[in-house]
């Protein structure tokens, strides 16, 4: 199938498929969230090292989206897929059974380094199979995981604890790893253009030079600083709003709870507005996907402000809304940008680089950070770290739309980009 196809007669089933992997993705990346007096009772720890789990999780699920990524340019996607799945669901059952810290957080860094795989193969698979006008909007509903899985993180967590949370996300993970080797997928548009088998010095070579090419486009390198601060911002929020909430804000689980859920709704309603927006700005501007990212992380501000500042009640509930509302239009038109940036034998790998600099920069840090800076000042005065990032965030993403179609328009096939070197020649 060419970039140019239309979706086939399989399409939507690979589409569920893919959008029920990253929900239990998601679900298991947040299982902890609602549990942390559980945690601080029975591994008797502080707010930094619940924080440093978050970081423990997300540094080799950032570090390890390169490798998968790259490994989905050169091999089977469907079995890059199912490995990483099965080995998750394996250290979620090591994490249900740990005795120690040091037991739970080696069990939650192999789990965030085997659900990196799930974020840039599902784009590319989609971005392939939609490809066209449609693009973002179909990667809206494989980011749908994303807040979906976040409510059954923190649903789960409420509903039956630790360590039964961590036991009962990883279940899922080995039905689906089935259900994705059986799926038909198109053939990977590199598949022409890959060699015999390589060496794994040979490999690694290659791979310095692939993710040398991108590099080469500055629009990329744009977003990924873009999406590196978006994630510090999201990451950060996600960790600690739980207990913003209860500590600063004096409301009581359930009330939290309530208020949490509310603004969850709030960001899916966000991640398909966003990608329609960006759909349809796509049709009359080249970078139409890119300033309605701009559009959303400048819109997050104030009502990010609102919500670290206003007590309890309906305006409070507004903010809380309206934040995860605006902050999610960045997660489909990203992805979708970055698939019309990659030459199209190096596009998993374009996805890949993007998250691991995002995650491994952005999400990695947050909550430690957020945590450090709540342990020795407030988490009132640390949420204010989180919210100047979204100004940074959307800064850095207006070089990059203003760049987007002279690079856009420069990709071709076999390696490279019109006006850059290619991959042989690096």
């Amino acid at each position: 199938m060419t970039r140019d196809a239309r979706p086939g007669s399989g399409s939507g089933s690979i589409l569920v498929v893919l959008a029920l992997t990253n929900l239990v993705s998601y679900a298991a990346r947040n299982a902890l969230f609602t549990v942390y007096p559980a945690l601080e009772a029975r591994f008797d720890i502080d707010l930094a090292q619940i924080g440093l789990l978050t970081t423990l999780f997300m540094v080799p699920h950032a570090i390890a989206t390169l490798p998968f990524g790259w490994a989905g340019d050169r091999y089977d996607r469907r079995a890059v897929l199912t490995i990483g799945l099965v080995v998750a669901s394996i250290a979620g059952v090591l994490s249900a059974l740990a005795q120690t810290y040091v037991q739970l957080a080696a069990s939650r860094a192999v789990v965030g380094l085997a659900t990196a795989c799930v974020v840039p193969i599902g784009n590319s698979i989609i971005a392939q199979v939609y490809n066209g006008p449609i693009k973002a909007s179909r990667i809206a509903i494989f980011n749908l995981g994303l807040f979906v899985g976040a409510v059954a993180g923190f649903g789960l967590g409420l509903a039956v604890g630790f360590p039964m949370v961590a036991l009962v996300i990883a279940i899922p993970g080995l039905v689906l790893a089935i259900a994705i080797r059986s799926m038909a997928i198109p053939a990977h548009p590199g598949d022409a253009l890959l060699g015999p088998e390589m060496s794994m010095r040979t490999r690694a070579r290659q791979f310095g030079r692939d993710a040398k090419t991108l590099l080469m486009i500055p629009t990329l390198r744009w977003m990924m600083a873009s999406t590196t601060a978006m994630a510090f911002a999201a990451g950060g929020y996600n960790a600690w709003l739980k207990q913003f909430l209860t500590d600063d804000k004096g409301m009581t689980d359930g009330e939290a709870t309530i208020l949490l859920s509310a603004a969850i709704v709030g960001g899916l309603v966000g991640i398909i507005t966003g990608a329609r927006v960006a759909d349809r700005l796509r049709r009359t501007h080249a970078a139409g996907r890119l300033w309605t990212i701009v559009v959303g992380m400048t819109m997050t501000i104030p009502f990010a402000s609102f919500a670290i500042l206003l007590p309890p009640g309906a305006g409070l509930y507004v903010a809380g809304i309206g934040t995860m509302f605006f902050i999610s239009w960045y997660h489909a038109p990203i992805a979708a940008s970055v698939d019309d940036l990659a030459p199209p034998e190096l596009v998993v790998v374009a996805q890949g680089m993007v998250i691991c600099t995002m995650h491994l920069f952005g999400t990695s840090p947050s909550s430690w950070i957020i945590g450090i800076v709540a342990k020795h000042a407030t988490l009132f005065a640390a949420m204010w770290v989180p919210t100047a990032l979204l100004a940074v965030a959307a800064l850095c993403m207006i070089p990059a739309a203003r760049g987007f179609p002279r690079d856009a328009a420069n990709v071709k096939p076999g390696g490279h980009s019109a006006g850059h070197p290619s991959a042989a020649s690096l």
